[in-house]
Formats: structure tokens, C-alpha cells, sequence
């Protein structure tokens, strides 16, 4: 960002009297790099962490998500180069890579259950005595509403059978796989985190 934009003044009146107390005020990253904005940006979530080279199990997964996603991505940088690229802008001021930064260069270290706790939704019970019939609610809710939130899992549409006697078992099965996975996995396939959110939550 340039400081020109947000203030002129005369090389006489810098040389004269400088800038003093609190009658300039200015708002400019040019002398931070970016991962100074980034950490500046997130500094009240602390569950949003820049990645760098000592993560290497969260790099490993984290990878496997950007390989997978469909989003805008640095121009010609593959799963094998995101980590390099990430470490040459961070320690840059490149403004014009701070979005993709933001995006590619930060984890939201939350599981999906821990994220979904955010929000005003409830879990499904897993162990009160109508238990088991909320479940079966619940998976014909997702077989009648699912539309383009439709599970791809081989293993839960094999075991749903398309009934919710054996579809609420499934359900009830998946969600519990997917509640300890993180928010920066791939979770085998796109948009793991809404169909979470959709069917492993209720109002």
C-alpha cells in the first residue's frame, strides 16, 4: 500500500518539523511483510495458525487439501511447491499475494467438531435412549434434502443400504469418523466440512 495514497506533504515541512504526537496518523504495511499482516490479521482467532516448516504433520494433510480444492490457487504452484511458496511470500511484501496468502498459508487448526461447537447447531446424541431413532430422523433428512450435499463415502453408502434402519447406523458412523478429522484435511471429498455441518447437526 503506498503511503502517497494517504498523505502528501511538502519535503519542507518533513524537513522542518517532522511528524510528531498524534497529529498524523498513518495506516500503512510497507515495511511489514506478510506474514506480519497475516499474523495482524488473525490476531484474535487463535485457532488460525501460519504455517511454516516446523508443522510438518499439519503441511503433510494440509497439502492434500490444497491439491484437492477447487478455489484460486498461485499460478503454477502444485501440492510439492505450496510449502516454498508460502515460506518466499510470508518473508515478503508482496501486497499483491496477500489474499492468497491468507488462504494458503494458514491453518484453522479447529476439528470439525470443535468448529462446529462455534455455532447455534446441536449435535445428534449418540447415547440417550431415543438415540437411535434421532439417527434414522436425521439420515432421512439427508436422503430426501441432500442435493449437492450428498456424502460420496464408498463405505457409508454401502452401509446406508438407501433405508434408514441400516442409514442411521451409517450416519451415525461417518459423523463420528469425521468429528476428530481437522479443518485443514482433505476429508476424501469436496465441501467435507458443510455436508459435516449439515447432517451431523441439527436447529
Amino acid at each position: 500500500m503506498a503511503i502517497g495514497k494517504h498523505l502528501v506533504i511538502g519535503s519542507g515541512a518533513l524537513g522542518a518539523t517532522g511528524l510528531c504526537g498524534t497529529s498524523v496518523y498513518l495506516y500503512s504495511f510497507r515495511e511489514d511483510t506478510l506474514e506480519t499482516r497475516v499474523k495482524n490479521y488473525f490476531r484474535d482467532k487463535k485457532h488460525m495458525v501460519v504455517l511454516d516448516s516446523s508443522l510438518r504433520e499439519e503441511w503433510a494433510k494440509f497439502k492434500e487439501l490444497y491439491s484437492y480444492s477447487k478455489g484460486e490457487k498461485p499460478k503454477g504452484i502444485d501440492k510439492d511447491q505450496i510449502a516454498k511458496w508460502c515460506e518466499d511470500k510470508l518473508a515478503s511484501r508482496d501486497g499483491d499475494s496477500f489474499e492468497l496468502v491468507k488462504k494458503w498459508c494458514v491453518i484453522n487448526k479447529r476439528s470439525l467438531k470443535e468448529e462446529a461447537l462455534t455455532s447455534d447447531r446441536k449435535f445428534i446424541p449418540t447415547s440417550e435412549s431415543d438415540a437411535n431413532e434421532q439417527w434414522k430422523r436425521a439420515w432421512t433428512s439427508y436422503n430426501t434434502t441432500k442435493g449437492d450435499l450428498d456424502i460420496k463415502d464408498s463405505v457409508f453408502n454401502s452401509a446406508s443400504k438407501n433405508a434408514a434402519e441400516t442409514g442411521g447406523p451409517a450416519l451415525k458412523k461417518w459423523c463420528e469418523d469425521k468429528s476428530t478429522q481437522f479443518m485443514y484435511e482433505y476429508l476424501g471429498e469436496d465441501r467435507g466440512y458443510e455436508k459435516y455441518y449439515a447432517w451431523c447437526t441439527v436447529d
